[in-house]
């Protein structure tokens, strides 16, 4: 497991190398793509993404499970939320 001090320095590593990406293209699909290609998944994902275009998790959860190469997390999120749904709905 590794400490948030170094969770911290490889999302901050993955900002720098990603905002050129962002500032070249505008489109969140190949930002993630990049993030994906270089290892970053998941909630590292979603934070550089939050700090490369500077905005809300919100928005940066809809660009993360919007790329076409996220499509299992996609799958995975939306199965987890159904399971979810059913154990409320469980008398």
């Amino acid at each position: 497991m590794t400490s948030d001090a170094e969770r911290s320095a490889r999302i901050a590593a993955w900002t720098e190398r990603a905002r050129p990406i962002w500032e070249t293209t505008g489109d969140t699909a190949a930002l993630q793509r990049f993030l994906k290609d270089n290892d970053c998944h998941g909630v590292e994902a979603v934070r550089v993404t939050m700090a490369v275009l500077n905005c809300d998790l919100t928005e940066a959860q809809r660009a993360f499970l919007g790329a076409p190469c996220r499509d299992a997390e996609r799958r995975f999120h939306n199965e987890a939320l159904k399971l979810l749904e059913r154990t409320r709905e469980a008398p």
